[in-house]
């Protein structure tokens, strides 16, 4: 009876061990991923010299670093920013919109900081809102809770730039080339009007990094009643301008507004028996006189693609009274002489 009750006592605790010997090791298993309610990023982009809404499309490409823990998957590769069009405030025309860096398909098995390089590297229009070359990085940190069954996933809301050690806004920011339109007009010619205004047609057309209805300042320097303060994209303005006016289209005090790659079209709506040329070519009137492709003001092509000269003349043949051609003497003389002759001889029959 004691050998049983001693068995009794002692082969539980063999079963324990042996159990405990050869059952399977335990692994620790991450039970969840806690973002604690924050799961993206925000980052900026600013665009200055604009005067009218910007609709434009920035990317941006995340990329890890390559000494990040492992384990890590579904990380982000990718932002955008989009201008949805955003309308310029302030002095400087300066537009802004946002962004975010999404991390909530991500998923973490380790704890550790993981870092992220952050460039923008597409512009829907390169040329006239240019890529931002600068760099930042972010960072994600994960850390354990004190259950130990839980990654807790910090998102750093602001970022490293590139060259400093300071956390700031990821703020991308580029200045929009302009440019404006310059047209002058003359009139010249022996009969011509120096104070006779003429109408001209002008049309901005959109595509090129203007939409319908944007507005481009009229800087007016003529003495011709009733020319417009600005111009509206995509439709028809008359302007008036006589000899030696010019006005700049696009031109707000020391901000060019038009941009790079714009197009326009004049129209002269009655040459009112002058005749005329655009730019060195004969330009008719109520005719289109279109010229596309408009440079950066700094561009060496700006006097030849940005600047609408127009030449109006009039011309009447000259009578003065006075003969001046030698042919016309000549013609005198011999009709003169002629005369003589006749005469002469008639009376040679009367002496007869």
């Amino acid at each position: 009876m004691k050998i049983k009750a001693k068995l009794s006592i002692i082969l539980p605790i063999l079963m324990s061990v042996v159990t405990g010997i050869f059952s399977p090791v335990k692994t620790f298993a991450v039970a969840n991923v806690d973002f604690q309610g924050v799961t993206r990023i925000r980052i900026t982009r600013e665009i200055t010299n604009v005067s009218n809404p910007v609709t434009n499309t920035f990317g941006y490409t995340i990329t890890p670093d390559a000494n990040n823990p492992t384990g890590a998957t579904n990380l982000p590769t990718s932002a955008t920013i989009q201008f949805t069009p955003s309308t310029p405030s302030g002095l400087g025309g300066t537009v802004e919109d946002y962004g975010f860096i999404d991390f909530s398909g991500a998923s973490f098995t380790k704890p550790g900081d993981y870092y992220f390089t952050v460039r923008e590297t597409s512009s829907s229009d390169p040329t006239n809102y240019p890529v931002d070359p600068t760099v930042y990085t972010a960072v994600a940190s994960v850390r354990f809770n004190n259950s130990m069954d839980t990654l807790l996933v910090t998102l750093v809301q602001k970022m490293v730039k590139d060259g400093t050690s300071n956390k700031v806004d990821a703020i991308w920011s580029s200045a929009a080339p302009r440019t404006y339109l310059e047209i002058a007009a003359s009139t010249t010619g022996n009969v011509a009007d120096l104070d006779l205004c003429f109408d001209y047609v002008v049309n901005i057309p959109t595509g090129n990094g203007i939409a319908l209805g944007d507005n481009f300042t009229v800087s007016t320097e003529s003495s011709c009643a009733n020319n417009p303060a600005q111009i509206s994209a995509g439709s028809d303005t008359t302007i008036s301008l006589k000899n030696g006016d010019t006005i700049k289209v696009g031109l707000s005090g020391n901000t060019n507004q038009m941009p790079i790659g714009s197009g326009y079209s004049i129209k002269l709506s009655d040459a009112q028996g002058y005749t005329a040329t655009f730019n060195g070519a004969e330009m008719q009137a109520n005719v289109a006189q279109t010229v596309s492709g408009l440079v950066a003001v700094n561009d060496s092509n700006f006097n030849s693609k940005n600047k609408a000269a127009i030449v109006l003349r009039k011309d009447a043949d000259v009578y003065t009274g006075i003969v001046n051609n030698v042919w016309t003497y000549v013609v005198i003389l011999a009709i003169g002489a002629t005369g003589t002759i006749i005469a002469v001889n008639q009376a040679r029959r009367r002496k007869q």
